[in-house]
């Protein structure tokens, strides 16, 4: 039986965040077909009788996780530093990078309030941890076909599509796989209000809760939606917005400046406590049920820029669980699909009074909520991890690898770009 090891670059226990909860729900899944060992770093106060759970230590993870791989016949990670290549490449271990989250976009939103020197190391070091991936891994894993074009176009300017790669899979399918986050195909059992009374206070029977689903990112727009409820509060005080996370349960996620100005605007406004919630921890993973099914309809709204192009939003994914009613703005492939299958609402950006039409209706419009549940019901199933690995385990199962080398001097230049950009970011900011 193949020997998988999983290495997630975030924190992975009963509060996790979404790369930490891909790869838990990754592993048991995994584990049906082969011997699974999850690795997460530092700690972990959650188990799994179906796989390994394995601690490396952050602050030396290259030193750390290579002691724990050297039986590996396969390792799949996000991103892995240069002396961890090297050791792959050395064993003939199979090294599937998880590309489902574009950082060299992602970073350009992250960092969008640092100075211009600063944004152009970070974007740096994530840049040559790309290349490094692309041109050791023998696969790929993407989110959605918009970040398989994404990548196809950057595998190309590298000459990594050529025309004897390109003769052993036209369809890329041997290059990369779609393996979107995916859900749990169980329902969401029955709301503990007890929990869910505890972050909104004097939640009466009949208030309607539009449920924001995780962070609030510098990417994200939660100031119109925060409006439209101030809009409404005028009329009406049954409806209340509730943000799930505010504080990344890893400690060395920064604040995001987004998540400050939103809570300020709510103090000076009076809606803090009123007709806005906030969860200023982060909830406990298994928690977050309760928030779901009391909930009325999901919500999440975005800026139109490349991240939201690329994204694929995993706060969704909880919506099509729960079977809520969503509101998204246009423009990423979530917004597709809930238009393609009618989930929702989908406005547009920044339209405060899209987002408050969409909001009422939802919560008044009966006949039309049971529609949308009725086609969740149908849509979600595509979605279930099981479903979202098929190909994945296909793969691994039949060794249906590419064969991929890099030259020596290609490694060393690029490993050298790497660190460069590395020691640039923490010592010239």
């Amino acid at each position: 039986m193949k020997n998988i090891f999983l290495i997630s670059a975030d924190k992975v226990g009963k509060s996790m965040a979404g790369p930490g909860v891909r790869y838990f729900e990754m592993s048991k899944v995994l584990a049906k077909h082969f011997k699974v060992n999850l690795l997460a770093p530092d700690s972990c106060d959650i188990k799994n009788s179906d796989f390994k759970i394995m601690i490396y230590d952050s602050n030396s993870a290259s030193r750390s996780i290579g002691r724990l791989i050297l039986n590996a016949d396969v390792v799949i990670a996000q991103n892995l530093r240069p002396p961890l290549l090297r050791l792959v490449k050395k064993r003939g271990i199979k090294f599937i990078a998880d590309l489902y989250d574009p950082l060299t976009i992602e970073v350009l939103e992250y960092t969008k309030y640092e100075s211009q020197r600063q944004q152009k190391f970070v974007f740096n070091f994530n840049y040559y941890s790309l290349l490094l991936q692309i041109h050791t891994a023998s696969h790929f894993l993407c989110a959605s076909n918009r970040q398989r074009d994404f990548y196809t176009g950057i595998l190309s300017d590298q000459k990594l599509i050529n025309p004897a790669e390109y003769a052993k899979s036209p369809d890329l399918k041997k290059v990369m796989s779609l393996v979107p986050f995916g859900l749990n195909e169980q329902k969401v059992s029955e709301a503990d209000l007890k929990i869910v009374k505890e972050k909104i206070p004097n939640l009466k029977d009949n208030d309607k809760i539009v449920y924001w689903g995780g962070g609030i990112f510098n990417w994200f727009d939660p100031m119109s939606i925060i409006k439209a409820i101030e809009e409404i509060s005028k009329t009406r005080n049954d409806i209340k917005l509730f943000f799930l996370g505010v504080k990344h349960p890893n400690p060395k996620i920064k604040e995001m400046e987004m998540a400050s100005k939103t809570i300020e605007y709510c103090k000076k406004h009076d809606l803090l406590d009123k007709f806005v919630f906030f969860n200023f921890a982060w909830t406990p993973y298994e928690e977050r049920r309760h928030f779901l099914a009391r909930a009325n309809m999901g919500i999440s709204t975005h800026y139109d820029n490349l991240e939201t192009r690329l994204s694929f939003r995993t706060r969704v994914l909880d919506y099509l669980w729960a079977e809520l009613p969503m509101i998204l703005t246009e423009g990423d492939s979530m917004a597709d699909l809930c238009q393609t299958k009618n989930l929702g609402r989908v406005v547009e950006y920044q339209s405060i009074p899209d987002i408050k039409k969409a909001i009422l209706e939802m919560a008044d419009n009966k006949k039309e909520i049971e529609i949308i549940k009725n086609n969740i019901s149908r849509a979600k199933k595509e979605f279930y991890w099981q479903n979202c690995l098929k190909d994945l385990i296909f793969l691994i199962s039949e060794n249906n690898f590419l064969s991929r080398r890099i030259s020596a001097t290609k490694f060393l230049q690029l490993s050298f770009n790497f660190y460069l950009a590395g020691f640039k970011k923490k010592f010239f900011k």
